[in-house]
């Protein structure tokens, strides 16, 4: 059990730093507006997440458990996962701090809510994850859920952090930073690629 949650804060750490919209917003918000507004905008992600997390988790049992899905969840989930990391290597990323106007919270979290919920990408991913604990990990409900509690406390801790290190971060974000936080995304994506294929390749 403490497995599954520790597997779902290092879930949550890479998803957040696939730095798109909600990190410059957070970014520029936060310098702006202080860090409370970083944390209006966190809550909207969140609160968005936790909506895909429980679509994602009922669509996964349309996959019906046996060996077949596994291969098929395992083939898709490697597919997916190259076909990120081969998208991180090839991006070029453009710095882009929106112009932060409101500080009034519902408009922040709203703005943070559809930012995040707008990103088909975001579905797909939690659809990946939740096919992958059910049919290749073979998570109960518990370990599972646990899992889930661990990446939603990873994303909302490492969205907090970038508020209150915003000033700081802005100064080191370039289009050379992010190209290389890219390539670094991209080979761990490919990694994980590789290992949901070991067993298909290997026999095992």
């Amino acid at each position: 059990m403490i497995y599954a949650f520790f597997y779902g804060l290092f879930t949550g750490l890479l998803l957040s730093l696939m730095l798109g919209t909600v990190f410059f917003c957070l970014v520029q918000n936060s310098i702006t507006n202080g860090f409370k507004s970083g944390i209006y905008i966190s809550a909207g992600v969140i609160i968005s997440d936790i909506i895909l997390i429980v679509l994602s988790y009922f669509n996964s049992y349309l996959f019906p458990p046996g060996g077949t899905t596994e291969l098929i969840v395992r083939l898709c989930g490697a597919v997916f996962l190259l076909f990120m990391g081969i998208s991180n290597l090839r991006s070029h990323k453009k710095v882009l701090f929106p112009t932060a106007e409101s500080k009034n919270p519902v408009i922040l979290g709203s703005k943070g809510f559809m930012l995040n919920i707008l990103n088909p990408a975001n579905y797909l991913s939690w659809l990946a994850v939740a096919a992958t604990l059910t049919n290749v990990m073979h998570f109960s409900s518990g370990q599972r859920w646990l899992y889930y509690t661990g990446a939603l406390c990873s994303i909302f801790g490492m969205e907090l952090l970038i508020s209150i290190g915003a000033s700081w971060l802005k100064k080191y974000i370039s289009a050379t930073f992010l190209r290389r936080l890219d390539m670094v995304l991209g080979i761990v994506f490919i990694v994980f690629s590789l290992l949901l294929l070991k067993p298909l390749i290997l026999g095992k």
